[in-house]
């Protein structure tokens, strides 16, 4: 059958002979349509109430990747340097509206000079300026120390001191914040255990706790 343009009507039309009740055979005959148009029709009508097949939802605006929509994608890539090439495109669709495939993404990257390879570098390089003023940031700063008491349920005492901790500090954190929360033996808290730490190591903490 010679391929030709069969306008709305003539698939209602169609549609409707079938409905009222004529033959498949019949209608071919008649209108001149093939069985597998009959049947995509009807299958059209089912799903959309209508004979013609709506446009899809994925078409988007013209498809050129503008100098906004690639600074974009730098920007991108400076978050995410391990992005897929179809991640990037599924960013486009939802972000920006923009349908393109993996290879006319890739034409387009190459034209604009980020190559996926140029792109994985720039992220590697600004990650590598965030480490460094990270290393400068904590280079200037005070460091502290955190000491902490812990029970079978959950932290009983907790102290941030600046620089180290020393015997001295570590002793009033038993005197002052650990002890006053203990019970003599053999009560609930009332058994102290201590790590291998030098400063613990402290004859003074021994006469305090007993």
């Amino acid at each position: 059958m010679v391929n030709r343009r069969i306008s709305p009507d003539m698939k209602y039309c169609a549609l409707d002979l079938w409905h009222r009740g004529w033959t498949v055979d019949d209608i071919c005959d008649t209108l001149s349509v093939s069985r597998a148009s009959l049947y995509r029709w009807d299958a059209i009508f089912e799903e959309h109430g209508h004979v013609i097949r709506p446009p899809s939802p994925l078409v988007g605006r013209t498809r050129i990747i503008t100098r906004a929509v690639l600074t974009a994608i730098h920007t991108l890539y400076e978050q995410e340097p391990n992005l897929y090439l179809d991640e990037l495109c599924t960013f486009l669709a939802v972000q920006h509206n923009l349908i393109v495939s993996k290879a006319t993404l890739t034409h387009s990257l190459t034209a604009a000079s980020l190559t996926h390879k140029i792109l994985h570098k720039i992220a590697i390089e600004r990650d590598e300026e965030l480490r460094n003023d990270w290393k400068d940031l904590l280079r200037d700063r005070t460091k502290y120390s955190l000491v902490a008491a812990i029970t079978t349920e959950g932290y009983m005492a907790t102290q941030v001191v600046p620089g180290s901790l020393d015997s001295f500090k570590f002793y009033n954190f038993i005197a002052e914040d650990v002890l006053p929360q203990m019970n003599p033996y053999p009560a609930e808290r009332s058994v102290l255990v201590l790590d291998n730490c030098r400063i613990h190591h402290n004859d003074a903490i021994v006469e305090l706790v007993h």
